[in-house]
């Protein structure tokens, strides 16, 4: 801490691994990513004021809105509201100095952020993913989703899913060292708090979950920019998507 410069400095947040700083980043930037979401509701129910719509939004712009919404508030404001938390309170609730790999730490977060940055680009290129915030195939695949005829906001949207998984896991993997690894003399397992508790139950949860939705944006990826078929067929494909998708939504629930 001595070593960094002065909390008031910007240079400081941008290049601090110190788990109290790293923790205050994923508060701010979830806390931003929940105001982008409640402008995205606020968006799509003002659309809904009369029956019919109000004409504020196009078909295309009110799908968007909602399959936005649901994305921001379930990857980019809960879990790491969450992970900012225990960014800051689980090493010192279990005596350790920092989290096992600091630099890995600030790793996370700088995937994170930038991750929705990419995310919040995707509007600006010919729209944003529209096909609902599940994802559901055959419709997360521009072949099936003639309105999405700009497909490049949408691609974004997804390999902004992709660098936000990064995060999750390399901060996954850094909470299971520190937690299992570098508590203090004397503090076993069943003696920690159950703040730090609770969390070692998540990340192990969200070490495989995770795991599974990697790989179906992989796949979904792999549709989308070199027109494979992992989802675009009728031979179970919305299936194979579900399957996929639910084994991290229901932990992640």
């Amino acid at each position: 801490m001595g070593d960094l410069p002065p909390m008031r400095s910007l240079k400081r947040w941008l290049v601090t691994t110190n788990h109290k700083d790293v923790g205050i980043l994923y508060l701010g930037t979830a806390l931003f990513f929940l105001l982008l979401g409640g402008v995205m509701a606020l968006a799509f129910r003002a659309h809904l004021w009369e029956s019919g719509g109000t004409g504020l939004l196009t078909n295309n712009q009110f799908n968007q809105a909602v399959s936005t919404h649901g994305l921001l508030m379930v990857f980019w404001f809960l879990s790491p509201f969450a992970a900012g938390f225990a960014n800051y309170f689980v090493p010192l609730q279990i005596g350790a100095k920092d989290l096992a790999f600091p630099r890995l730490n600030a790793l996370s977060y700088w995937f994170y952020l930038f991750s929705g940055v990419l995310f919040a680009i995707s509007f600006f290129q010919g729209g944003s993913f529209a096909g609902g915030w599940t994802m559901y195939a055959p419709l997360n695949v521009p072949t099936y989703t003639p309105a999405l005829e700009a497909t490049t906001g949408g691609n974004g949207t997804i390999l902004a899913l992709l660098l936000f998984v990064f995060s999750i896991t390399i901060g996954t993997v850094n909470f299971l060292v520190t937690i299992h690894r570098s508590r203090a003399e004397g503090l076993g397992l069943w003696n920690m708090p159950l703040f730090t508790w609770s969390w070692l139950l998540t990340v192990w949860m969200m070490l495989f979950a995770f795991a599974a939705l990697l790989a179906a944006l992989l796949l979904l990826s792999i549709d989308r920019l070199f027109l494979t078929q992992y989802f675009a067929t009728d031979q179970g494909s919305g299936l194979l998507w579900a399957h996929l998708f639910w084994f991290f939504g229901h932990p992640e629930v």
